[in-house]
């Protein structure tokens, strides 16, 4: 399962607003969906891919020795665009581009490994639209001298540019978020009682502990997931339940565990904050499996 990111404002407005027909328009903000039509073929410069606007971006990748994570510093930027023009069923608009953004598009990207001490490995990323891509813009429509609709820019700020696969995954992404959000805040409540508030019981300190919760857990749920491919039916659900629910609480207590286990935490603050996370996990999916499977289920129908 994903973890859900919070929705920006640009995001939010993007996603909840409805797209209109062309034909319907209104001067003001509005969301169209339709393909793309340009005159002009740009050259990607890495990927050599024929496109009628393009965002690349060059990079060198640190690496953070203690986690391991990666940090992306950008070392060049280019970016190509023209006007295009937006078809749906109902007709067809200019669209006017003076800045180009397409965060919301999928990326290709490519990374050159470099063997040399102190030379840091290279990241290619490039974004394009290409005519016949169907794609949503929000943007601001003006009536031109001719009385036709335009699509513009608005205050200096570019035009939101995505597709329908961006805006499906979106929503589901924040419907998930939305239905395990109360477990998230019950699970913070829970783990920072016990990790500040005085604790009355002991418990004694297990050396297996910590192996089971970092490599057991993930062990567990590749076996339960297996064993569930192997199953119908309940046996299937309960099985690939179990599994998500050990990956789930591996990802969520993990950190705590590396780092309570650095700064020499007392074992039974230890052992009640992954209970904590383990308890919440599965209260979170058990209240929310029906939903979570009707969201997930429709993908599998597209499929």
């Amino acid at each position: 399962m994903a973890i859900v990111f919070f929705l920006t404002k640009t995001q939010r407005t993007f996603i909840n607003k409805k797209p209109k027909p062309i034909y319907e328009l209104e001067e003001g903000i509005v969301k169209i969906e339709g393909t793309i039509n340009a005159p002009k073929n740009f050259e990607t410069p890495y990927f050599k891919q024929d496109c009628i606007a393009y965002v690349y971006e060059e990079g060198n990748i640190t690496y953070d020795s203690d986690t391991g994570s990666e940090h992306i510093n950008s070392t060049l930027n280019k970016t190509e665009f023209q006007d295009f023009y937006l078809s749906d069923a109902t007709g067809k608009i200019k669209v006017f581009i003076t800045q180009l953004n397409l965060a919301f598009l999928p990326a290709k990207t490519d990374t050159l490994h470099s063997i040399k001490y102190a030379v840091d490995d290279i990241r290619y990323t490039e974004r394009t639209l290409k005519n016949g891509d169907l794609i949503s813009i929000l943007g601001y429509a003006v009536k031109n001298d001719n009385h036709q609709f335009e699509l513009r820019e608005q205050n200096d700020k570019p035009l939101v540019i995505g597709t329908p696969d961006f805006e499906d995954k979106t929503r589901k992404s924040f419907k998930v978020f939305k239905f395990l959000m109360p477990y998230f805040i019950l699970m913070y409540v829970g783990v920072n009682y016990f990790l500040f508030a005085p604790i009355k019981i002991h418990i004694v300190e297990s050396a297996i502990f910590p192996y089971f919760a970092i490599f057991g857990m993930p062990i567990s749920a590749i076996i339960l997931g297996l064993m569930g491919n192997r199953f119908e039916g309940f046996a299937k659900t309960f099985l690939s339940f179990l599994a998500g629910t050990c990956f789930s609480v591996l990802f969520l207590s993990f950190p705590l565990i590396c780092l309570f286990y650095m700064i020499k935490l007392e074992f039974t603050r230890i052992i009640c904050i992954w209970i904590t996370v383990f308890a919440c996990t599965t209260l979170a999916f058990i209240m929310n499996q029906k939903r979570l499977e009707g969201i997930f289920e429709k993908d599998t129908k597209i499929l």
